[in-house]
């Protein structure tokens, strides 16, 4: 995804704090652009600044692990968010997911951890070993750009009713990968045109939400409803679904 120099400003007071304190890491490790692209320390567009306020403001913490994703490092989090995973042409040295960290993820959703995964349009994502990854949870992210049927891919689609899209709100992305699902029993939050964009998978005690598209960062989090359905998002995963 490209970004576009464009400012956008969001509320500086979000909403009381609706439960217990929650733990979020961003993985800095499989994501470890020069810039800090997705990452809390990013206040550009590219950055996750915006998306850390929100989530602070919800009752969030932050983390940034940056080294291979372990049970060690995952003790005490409550949710990880694995996005863009880099590719060679993206940083000299690309860290893929493996066989162990894989099984570590694993065994912790299981446990009752909360998986984000936000994946990327084709050329700007490694898709596959993080499919590797999603594929445990039953998802997989197409090498693709979803295209309604006029051949749009800067999508703005009206979510269906669901917690997340209470009130007919309007998503915005660009660019994004659809899904294809393999999970028995899926949430679909959003698709279009059959296609699923935007699932919530059960997995033991823990959930896996899976977008083709990093989607809350500094450029796009206050287009159309994206700051609203980002919150109703945060709060089903991290405290309704958690009670």
């Amino acid at each position: 995804m490209r970004f576009l120099p464009v400012l956008l400003c969001l509320p500086a007071v979000w909403a009381a704090d609706p439960g217990p304190r929650r733990v979020i890491a961003v993985d800095g490790w499989h994501n470890n652009e020069k810039q800090p692209h997705y990452r809390w320390d990013g206040a550009y567009n590219g950055g996750f600044s915006k998306l850390g306020t929100m989530l602070k403001g919800l009752g969030g913490e932050l983390r940034t692990i940056t080294e291979s994703v372990t049970a060690a490092n995952l003790k005490g989090v409550d949710c990880l968010i694995a996005v863009d995973p880099d590719t060679p042409t993206e940083t000299a040295n690309p860290q893929y997911w493996n066989a162990a960290e894989i099984a570590a993820v694993d065994k912790w959703v299981k446990g009752g951890g909360t998986l984000l995964l936000l994946g990327n349009d084709k050329g700007n994502a490694e898709f596959e070993h993080f499919n590797e990854l999603a594929t445990k949870f039953g998802v997989t992210f197409v090498e693709g750009r979803h295209a309604t049927a006029t051949g749009v891919t800067r999508l703005r689609l009206k979510g269906p009713a669901n917690p997340v899209f209470e009130g007919s709100l309007e998503f915005y992305a660009v660019d994004v990968a659809p899904l294809k699902i393999t999970h028995a029993r899926p949430e679909i939050l959003l698709s279009e045109s059959n296609v699923a964009l935007m699932a919530v998978l059960k997995h033991g005690k823990g959930s896996v939400f899976a977008l083709g598209d990093p989607w809350l960062y500094d450029e796009y989090i206050a287009t159309a409803d994206n700051t609203r359905i980002g919150e109703n998002l945060l709060r089903y995963l991290l405290w309704t679904k958690k009670r």
